[in-house]
């Protein structure tokens, strides 16, 4: 783990005190400043987080329960490692759920909606051109939040989110892939399109085709990654 990863917790009631400590874990984890397969040891991070061993315990119980962490016989809990397989189930999963988003937000999106998506877009397309990686991962995930939004159904953004949540460390590896941004914004344009039509069969499938192809740039690129080892 790198220096100061993580803040220091402030003094404040015992319950949040351990959510702030979940989450700071759970963040750390998804951005990958906490690797696949490293030891949680308790004493170390209550010790950088400045609270008692008690809130560390349960935080890393509650993310043991998320599947982000796995307890290993003589080591302990260390953060989970994410196989081949599990990818291609959250990638499948995501594809049938996200285009059920689709398809609803396209259903239900209202004229004022439409321009705030339409925006979103624009600065997707701006943000490719100029190779601002870090912006666009942010403003990528605010586009797709915004739909997921859209759709207005509670349980099927919650399903997402924790779906999307899981695979986020991931996600990068498939755009490092050789034109799957441009591929994506391109994507990104015929979905906005088709939920500009109202039509909702389209951007159900274009938004299952747009999941599909991310786990195809993913999988490329992990396969490239290990034909240089």
């Amino acid at each position: 783990m790198t220096e100061n990863t993580l803040q220091p917790v402030e003094s404040e009631p015992y319950p949040q005190i351990r959510d702030k400590v979940y989450k700071q874990l759970r963040q750390a984890m998804l951005k990958g400043l906490l690797q696949p397969g490293e030891r949680l040891v308790e004493r170390k991070l209550a010790q950088e987080l400045g609270v008692s061993r008690t809130p560390v315990r349960e935080a890393i119980r509650m993310l043991q329960l998320e599947g982000l962490v796995a307890h290993l016989p003589r080591v302990g809990s260390v953060v989970a490692q994410v196989t081949d397989t599990e990818v291609l189930e959250i990638y499948r999963i995501r594809a049938v759920l996200e285009g059920l988003a689709a398809r609803m937000a396209a259903e239900k999106i209202n004229p004022v909606q439409l321009q705030q998506l339409t925006d979103l877009l624009e600065k997707i397309e701006e943000l490719a051109k100029d190779g601002d990686f870090a912006q666009l991962e942010k403003v990528h995930q605010e586009f797709n939040d915004f739909i997921y939004k859209v759709a207005d159904s509670t349980r099927l953004y919650g399903m997402i989110t924790t779906l999307v949540d899981h695979i986020t460390r991931y996600v990068r590896v498939g755009y490092c892939h050789p034109g799957r941004i441009e591929e994506a914004t391109r994507e990104h344009r015929q979905l906005v399109e088709a939920i500009k039509m109202r039509d909702g069969s389209l951007a159900e499938r274009v938004a299952r085709e747009h999941i599909d192809n991310s786990r195809r740039a993913y999988f490329n690129e992990i396969a490239l990654v290990r034909r240089s080892f």
